[in-house]
């Protein structure tokens, strides 16, 4: 897909900080190496592609891991509501919801709203990390949130901080300029389809 569509662009590079999102999608696929890796983050993001999306939509993104095997989807909305009217409507799962299944058998993605973001330093983020946090209740999310961005971290470009809907899981995403190394695997953009922000 190389056009703008019905407002719609390819842009491999998300914004965790995009400010209409009101609603991000987050979870983690484990295939069996980088050519199922690449097969399901390219089967997927066709999908996306051909699908037809409302308004409230507002990005979708797939990361590949730095192991070969794991996959970070990353999609931004503008509200709960929205999404779960798109999610429930029946056309959407025979169409949609069946062309990822048949790609990779997953769990319904993690959803979250969006609490904080920290910007480190000057830089754009190209490569990303991302680390869950499981907490009691939403007030523990933001407080362990508010710690861990007053701990200043020197080697992130930002962190973005959300709390799922339960208040029970603080996702941090953390962007970096260069490769960020380490024993965990770190997430290059793949491909992603974005709805151009006003």
């Amino acid at each position: 897909m190389t056009a703008i569509v019905a407002g719609l662009r390819p842009d491999a590079l998300p914004d965790p900080a995009r400010p209409d999102a009101g609603l991000v999608l987050a979870s983690l696929w484990r295939t069996g190496g980088l050519e199922q890796q690449h097969k399901v983050m390219s089967g997927v993001m066709d999908a996306w592609e051909q699908a037809r999306l409302p308004a409230a939509y507002l990005a979708r993104h797939c990361l590949a891991g730095s192991d070969g095997r794991t996959i970070l989807n990353f999609a931004q909305w503008t509200s709960p509501g929205a999404h779960r009217a798109f999610a429930a409507d029946p056309r959407n799962q025979q169409t949609l919801g069946s062309a990822v299944q048949s790609l990779y058998s997953a769990d319904p993605p993690g959803r979250y709203v969006p609490y904080r973001f920290a910007g480190r330093r000057d830089g754009a983020a190209r490569y990303f990390t991302a680390t869950w946090h499981d907490t009691e209740d939403d007030g523990t999310a933001r407080s362990l949130a508010d710690e861990l961005i007053e701990r200043a971290p020197t080697a992130p470009v930002a962190e973005y901080f959300y709390i799922d809907e339960a208040g029970r899981q603080l996702l941090v995403l953390a962007g970096f300029q260069d490769e960020p190394g380490g024993t965990g695997p770190w997430f290059r953009p793949f491909r992603g389809l974005v709805r151009s922000a006003h």
